[in-house]
């Protein structure tokens, strides 16, 4: 005859061990998750190093279970990463209210000041239409760096 045996659950522990903050699943998910921060901010386009700043983990409750949240609250973040125009919603970017484009020309002379200012040759680019950016997807790209 085989021996019975006795399972007692101790579910005190386990959601110890699962749901608080300081529990050790909270704590792989917050190590994890800041190597996806560190490597997230080091794939970021860098112009002012605004983005790159920006970038944050909160810790999160999703449908129950512990989870960190990744990302940026710039409202030009999504742009960046996922592109712009046929990169990204698919129609190249027209103007909405006037008959043509109109930007400041950039200035890569590397004189730090990266905009022409003023005269004649202030240097604008005019276009009907753009095709827009490709996207940088930099959080997705750092995904990687959570599976170590």
């Amino acid at each position: 005859m085989a021996a019975r045996v006795q399972v007692i659950l101790h579910t005190d522990v386990i959601n110890y061990i699962v749901n608080s903050p300081n529990g050790p699943v909270m704590l792989d998910l917050q190590r994890r998750g800041n190597r996806v921060v560190n490597e997230a901010k080091r794939l970021a386009p860098v112009n002012t190093g605004a983005l790159r700043a920006s970038i944050t983990m909160q810790n999160v409750t999703i449908a129950g279970n512990p989870g960190v949240r990744i990302g940026s609250a710039l409202p030009y973040a999504i742009y960046v990463h996922e592109g712009t125009g046929i990169y990204g919603r698919g129609s190249p970017i027209r103007p909405r209210r006037a008959t043509i484009l109109r930007w400041p020309a950039i200035n890569n002379s590397g004189s730090g000041n990266r905009r022409y200012r003023g005269g004649a040759t202030a240097g604008y680019i005019f276009a009907k239409e753009v095709a827009g950016t490709p996207g940088r997807p930099f959080l997705r790209d750092a995904l990687d760096a959570a599976a170590n």
